[in-house]
């Protein structure tokens, strides 16, 4: 898949995963890239293709989006924009792509001038239309990949094994903290008890997937329920082997 075939694939899923999230019909059409405040989310490109993706949401369409999703006379926040652009993102579905996309980071900032991006580096400026919104979103997805040299390749590579197991369901925990206890005080817990898990609420919680730390994240509120922002995560060579080794 070339870069300007991916960026394509990428707006045609992202058009849909907006579409959903706004529970309406949603269609995309070219757009325009001018200089413009925006929330840029920001991916590394692996296992296949090596390169970075950005998104790039323009300010006025990603405000109205939040609004319209959760009413409020309090225009949303910044965090609450990056957020839903996060989200979005992260619903993508990546297995027609040729990679994996990794986030990297999601800050507010401009989208990129057309003067400056020419031939086979241009952007690729959408607008996506969501039926009943008096506004459009526009998006300008622009980057570069190229196919993974043998060391990457072979890094971000998936053992056949695991390409078998791909599809099974496994457990995933957040974990906010441990402690242990004395059998005594264990006997002694009721309504109201607190236990104290020595642990700061500044401290990343623990993403565990059979037992095992994959990721390191903070606690976010996502549509009134509790998520986890990804910070941090284990090499994807590492979760592999410790996937395979916990389904052997």
């Amino acid at each position: 898949m070339t870069r300007t075939e991916m960026l394509k694939s990428l707006g045609t899923e992202l058009t849909r995963v907006v579409g959903a999230l706004a529970e309406k019909s949603a269609s995309s059409r070219p757009g325009a890239v001018r200089r413009e405040d925006a929330f840029v989310v920001s991916f590394a490109a692996t296992a296949g293709l090596h390169g970075d993706i950005a998104f790039a949401f323009v300010r006025d369409g990603a405000e109205a989006l939040v609004k319209s999703l959760s009413p409020s006379p309090v225009p949303p926040s910044d965090e609450q924009v990056k957020e839903l652009c996060t989200q979005a993102i992260a619903s993508i579905d990546h297995r027609d792509l040729g990679c994996t996309l990794q986030l990297v980071s999601a800050e507010a900032g401009y989208t990129r001038p057309a003067e400056s991006n020419a031939g086979d580096l241009a952007p690729l400026p959408i607008e996506i239309v969501i039926s009943g919104h008096e506004h459009s979103l526009q998006v300008v997805l622009s980057g570069q990949v190229e196919p993974a040299t043998d060391r990457t390749e072979s890094e971000g590579d998936r053992s056949k094994t695991l390409d078998v197991i791909m599809d099974i369901d496994l457990p995933l925990v957040v974990r906010f903290g441990r402690t242990e206890l004395p059998l005594k005080a264990l006997t002694a817990l009721g309504p109201g008890s607190v236990i104290d898990l020595g642990r700061s609420p500044d401290e990343p919680v623990e993403v565990l997937i059979s037992n095992r730390v994959v990721a390191r994240g903070e606690v976010v509120i996502v549509s009134g329920n509790y998520g986890v922002r990804v910070r941090d995560v284990v090499s994807p060579t590492e979760r592999a082997r410790s996937l395979e080794a916990e389904l052997a």
